[in-house]
């Protein structure tokens, strides 16, 4: 590694696109990418185990297990194989990827939705309808129109190019600090929030708590690993990176290389993981 992730800062969005705002992004099913097999990314020498699978009640904010959900996660080749090459950017400090999901079934989507709407309800002031979507569409993909010949339709994370992921260390499996609780739908999720946070400290001439750097150092150590393996980050969640489907077009900003954002996608709805 030539220069430390850890002190890159992560670049800030007031007001970045959602999870409701990618529908128009156009996608070239030609693309021999599209076919693309689901795989466990353990074949590509990269750790996980699905989330929301979990039956020990330790998988906040949920704390149980989700009907539809797999214990396997599953991802495209292609970024299995760009997960490995993050991963290789990461062992000189000792760490590595731990993927949380990946591909998940539309029954799964819809479970998930209906959580983080239920949420809404529960703390917003005026939890009309258009505002629990409004609040669900920060943290999860609506799927209550999906139409699979519709990509206008399509939730982000059934086409298998959508990975959550945080890191750990690798001779102990010990999850880093991040500052936040994986799907917390509350501002600590957002990516840049400590980056943010620490300055306004600064500004104020306030000490920062040991715990805000720490969670800042390992949130950039994750986000410029992932981006220089060619994943897009969704602001709203630290966890989350795209790579070849709609949603990562919407978040592109400027690539590590400086190449031009692409014209469309590639990845549509995944082949069920057997």
């Amino acid at each position: 590694m030539e220069s430390d992730f850890r002190d890159r800062a992560i670049p800030w969005h007031e007001h970045p696109p959602t999870a409701l705002e990618y529908e128009n992004v156009p996608v070239d099913l030609s693309d021999p990418r599209s076919r693309e097999a689901l795989v466990d990314p353990i074949e590509c020498g990269v750790a996980g185990s699905g989330y929301y699978a979990r039956t020990d009640r330790l998988n906040a904010p949920y704390y149980r297990r989700f009907a539809s959900a797999s214990e396997r996660v599953f991802c495209r080749r292609s970024v299995a194989e760009r997960l490995s090459e993050a991963n290789e950017l990461l062992l000189p400090l000792g760490v590595e990827l731990f993927v949380l999901n990946g591909y998940r079934s539309l029954a799964l989507q819809k479970e998930l939705w209906a959580f983080y709407i239920e949420k809404g309800r529960e703390s917003l002031d005026d939890p009309t309808q258009a505002n629990c979507v409004a609040f669900a569409g920060e943290y999860c993909s609506d799927p209550r129109e999906f139409d699979h010949l519709d990509p206008r339709t399509w939730p982000t994370h059934i086409t298998g190019g959508a990975v959550d992921l945080t890191l750990r260390i690798r001779k102990t499996g010990e999850l880093l600090f991040m500052g936040g609780v994986f799907d917390d739908p509350d501002d600590v999720s957002h990516t840049a929030y400590f980056e943010k946070v620490n300055a306004e400290h600064m500004s104020e001439k306030k000490e920062i708590p040991l715990s805000y750097v720490e969670a800042l150092r390992n949130r950039r150590l994750l986000y410029w690993a992932m981006r220089e393996a060619g994943f897009a980050n969704y602001p709203y969640e630290w966890w989350h990176y795209d790579w070849g489907k709609q949603f990562w077009i919407t978040n592109w900003d400027t690539s590590p290389t400086g190449a031009d954002r692409p014209k469309s996608a590639w990845y549509g709805p995944a082949e069920v993981a057997r």
